[in-house]
């Protein structure tokens, strides 16, 4: 009951709405600003980009009347479950398979486990309603019409999706 008041009052202080959203953007942002350095070796600058970049996130609910909490919760919640399923499967995997961190060493350098987890990722953005922040401001600009140009957009990730997996092997 203490708990639920707590979290009740979290919500009501947008905690979850606005704060959470802009920790885990300035903290995705910076990572990965530091590890491609595009911006340079400095954390100053690096840190100002990825704040800079989450206050826009921060804004978002605001500036255009979505909720960002049910999606970033159902693709966390989602992600965290996956993950899990994936270390049991590993944990019993290799219980029966001898040398299978060697053997998975050889399955990712070969890539294809890459775009595997570029489609898990994509899976899982889309049933949880992250793409929704794509496509809502294009179906609000043009209306009903939007329905045929969603369906065209997803049509040509998919196609992009088989198209980078196979490689153009014949």
């Amino acid at each position: 009951m203490v708990f639920e008041q707590a979290i009740q009052r979290l919500i009501e202080l947008g905690f979850y709405k606005f704060f959470l959203p802009f920790i885990i953007v300035s903290a995705i942002v910076y990572a990965l600003l530091r590890r491609s350095q595009i911006l340079g070796e400095s954390p100053l600058i690096n840190g100002i980009v990825s704040i800079s970049i989450a206050f826009f996130i921060f804004g978002l609910p605001v500036l255009a009347g979505v909720n960002i909490v049910q999606p970033l919760t159902s693709f966390f919640g989602q992600t965290v479950v996956v993950i899990l399923i994936i270390v049991f499967g590993l944990l019993v995997a290799g219980l029966f398979v001898p040398n299978l961190m060697g053997k998975m060493g050889e399955w990712i350098k070969g890539g294809g486990i890459v775009w595997w987890m570029i489609i898990l990722v994509l899976v899982l953005a889309t049933t949880s309603g992250l793409f929704y922040f794509i496509t809502s401001p294009i179906m609000k600009a043009v209306g009903e019409a939007g329905n045929v140009f969603i369906v065209i957009f997803w049509l040509l990730v998919f196609v992009g999706i088989i198209a980078a997996i196979s490689g153009g092997k014949k």
